[in-house]
This record gives C-alpha cells, sequence and structure tokens, in this order.
C-alpha cells in the first residue's frame, strides 16, 4: 500500500524474527514487511543491517535467578540479542514472516514492527505488536506503545497523539487467553525495562451509549466515517470521534486505558465499517494481539455479522466482513444499530 516504511519497520521485524525462530523454530511467522525493497536497493539493506547490528550489540541480557527461600536476584549481564549472522541471513527472517501466510491449523506468530509508521516519524503514537495464534484464534498478545505517556502512569490520562513519554520508554500491554490483561511500563531506569505488572480492571459497560467514546481515525480511507459519525450523533455520543487516532493497534489501547471528566473510565467504542458484505481486506497484524487485549478486559469484536475474527484465513482477516468492537455489555446494541445505518 502507499504508507511509509522506514528502516526501523525492517530492523525491528529482523530482531523480532531472529528471537523468535531460535526459541520456536518450528512454528509459523506472518509479518507486514519483507525484502523485496532490501533486495533491490543495497544502500538501504546494508543501513538496516548496521542498524540491527547496533541494537545486537547494545543489548542486555537479563538472567533471573531464583533463590531457596522462592525470592528473586537479577543480574545484568552483557549478551547479545539473538540475531541474524549475516546481511543474507536479515534478508530471509524478513521473507520468511513477510510472505508467510495464516492458515486454519497451526501456530503462527503475527508481528507488525511498526504500526502507525506515518505517526511515528511525526514523533506521535505508534506500536510493536506480537500475537500468537493457534488454529486462528489468538492466544497471547502482547503490544508495546514506546511513546505512550500517561498520567501517573498507572492508565489514567487520555490517549492522544500528543501524550508522549518523556520520561520514561512508554507503555506494554500482555495477555494470555483466560488470564486478565497486564499493565507495564517501560522503564529505562529498570534492569529488566520493564515496571512491576497490573492487572487492568474489566470495562464496565456504560448507563447510556451517550458515555461511549468514538475512536476512529479521520485520516482513514478503509472505514466508513460518514456512519460512524451518524450513529455518533443519533445516540449522542460526541464529540466525534472522541478520540483520533492513526495507529489501529493505539486506538484499541484508546478503548482500554485513560479516562476524562466525561465518561470517568474505559466506556469507550470503535468501528470500522465494510462495505456490501465484502470480505474484509484489513491486514492481519493490524489487529492481532490487541483484539485478544481487549477481550480480555471484558470488550468484544465481531465482524458485522456478528461473527468472531478469523486469524485464520490468510494475510487479511477475509473470513469476516468489516468490524465492530465495544463493551461486552453494549455489544449487542450497538452493532444492531451500525447494522440499521449500512442497511
Amino acid at each position: 500500500d502507499a504508507t511509509p516504511v522506514t528502516k526501523a519497520d525492517f530492523g525491528a521485524q529482523a530482531l523480532l524474527m531472529a528471537s523468535l525462530r531460535s526459541f520456536f523454530p518450528h512454528d509459523s511467522f506472518v509479518g507486514e514487511e519483507d525484502a523485496e525493497a532490501l533486495r533491490s536497493d543495497s544502500q538501504l539493506a546494508e543501513a538496516v543491517w548496521a542498524l540491527v547490528k547496533e541494537a545486537c550489540s547494545d543489548f542486555q541480557s537479563i538472567i533471573i535467578n531464583n533463590n531457596a527461600d522462592g525470592s528473586s536476584r537479577t543480574t545484568t549481564t552483557t549478551s547479545s540479542l539473538p540475531g541474524p549472522a549475516s546481511l543474507e541471513e536479515m534478508l530471509e527472517l524478513l521473507d520468511l514472516a513477510g510472505r508467510g501466510q495464516p492458515g486454519p491449523r497451526g501456530r503462527f506468530w503475527i508481528m507488525d514492527p511498526v504500526d502507525g509508521t506515518a505517526s511515528f516519524l511525526r514523533g506521535q503514537q505508534y506500536a510493536v505488536s506480537l500475537a500468537l495464534v493457534e488454529d486462528g484464534r489468538e492466544v497471547l498478545g502482547v503490544v508495546c506503545y514506546p511513546n505512550l505517556g500517561l498520567d501517573g502512569g498507572g492508565g489514567g490520562g487520555i490517549v492522544a497523539e500528543t501524550s508522549v513519554d518523556v520520561h520514561g520508554c512508554g507503555v506494554m500491554l500482555s495477555s494470555i487467553r483466560g488470564e486478565g490483561t497486564d499493565y507495564r511500563r517501560l522503564l529505562s531506569t529498570e534492569p529488566t525495562g520493564l515496571g512491576p505488572a497490573r492487572k487492568l480492571d474489566r470495562l464496565s459497560p456504560p448507563a447510556d451509549l451517550s458515555a461511549l467514546r468514538f475512536v476512529d481515525c479521520l485520516a482513514s480511507k478503509s472505514s466508513r466515517l460518514d456512519i460512524a459519525e451518524g450513529l455518533a450523533r443519533q445516540i449522542g455520543a460526541l464529540p466525534f470521534p472522541g478520540v483520533d487516532l492513526w495507529s489501529s493497534h493505539v486506538r484499541y489501547a484508546a478503548l482500554m486505558l485513560g479516562d476524562d471528566d466525561d465518561d470517568g473510565g474505559n466506556k469507550e467504542q470503535e468501528e470500522k465499517k465494510g462495505r456490501n458484505r465484502h470480505p474484509s481486506r484489513a491486514c492481519v497484524w493490524d489487529h492481532a494481539g490487541s483484539q485478544l487485549l481487549y477481550t480480555e478486559m471484558g470488550g468484544k469484536v465481531t465482524d458485522l455479522e456478528g461473527r468472531e475474527m478469523d486469524f485464520g484465513r490468510g494475510r487479511t482477516l477475509a473470513g469476516n466482513w468489516g468490524l465492530v468492537a465495544a463493551p461486552e455489555g453494549v455489544h449487542g446494541e450497538v452493532l444492531r444499530l451500525v447494522r440499521e445505518w449500512i442497511e
């Protein structure tokens, strides 16, 4: 597509792939980038390779020793991040994920090395996402938001392009299916780079649909903004959108984090629309991982037919039509209203 790609996109995916393949050599992988652009531009390939080597050499490996009394001691030792041994291996790793095709059976790691490259280039919000999918369903999700700063580090404040963390390295959310969603700050002052984990509270449905806060992207060409705004006006959930964000994964973060004086908590709603029941062209890496984070907090995500999202139909969500995400307690009503607007 026409979205920008940077050295960071290629480098981050290569590093993710090197680590994942070293630990899970028999799994399959799906990533946004392949090596075609690098193979046709040797100067760019060398620049990305230099970035990858620098990241590997600067990495600090963390060893946690568990003591007999149940306590633990963290030791930092200088080591190398698992990485490609050569430029050619880096290109092969990029192609392995960039040409990967999720199927209905088996284990797939789905990654987006930099989701929101355009806003990343502006110093605004972006995400690094990773999901483990088994038989078409998410079982693990980890998403980092390196620029996201929230008041007090406890998940309060507003998720916005300008909510930039000037003191730390952002926020990480993680989920294992059935175990809720954990929140951590990313801190350069901690030996592991991670602050303490805190389980996020489950979402409470709003007393009235007018308390919903729509999360969308005014610059998006894939959303039916006319329908979304019409629905927002119908239920009194104004202004529209309540939150305007470029990165799809950061939009999911806005559904889970932050509060303001109007809604008092996590009462957000986000939606995307398909057209005429055509299969969705949304890429799996723009949603995998974040949907698990959201549903583990009490959110619900379906397509416009009310079906769960299927991550086992290739590189897009081709088995689904559109997408609606809302707190579970009001999702059915929101879906009904969206269908009325479309039909």
